[in-house]
């Protein structure tokens, strides 16, 4: 399927999926995937060795309204 045909979970989820293969290449281990809690969800927990990292992935497929950077408030 071409990006350009999903919707905005399809093309989420595929970024997710590709953040936790890119995160797994660099040796970290993937703790927990869309965590809920109170005060909303984190995309990915992750570990390397000492360091817990909490990760929002942005994921667009296109540049229409700006970047990935640009959508975080």
């Amino acid at each position: 399927m071409r990006v350009n045909q999903m919707n905005r979970q399809e093309v989420g989820k595929l970024g997710e999926k590709l953040a936790r293969k890119f995160l797994k290449k660099r040796g970290y281990h993937i703790r927990e995937t869309n965590f809920r809690c109170h005060a909303g969800e984190i995309d990915v927990i992750a570990q390397q060795k000492d360091h817990l990292v909490f990760i929002e992935v942005r994921t667009k497929s296109n540049l229409d309204f700006g970047t990935p950077e640009e959508s975080i408030t």
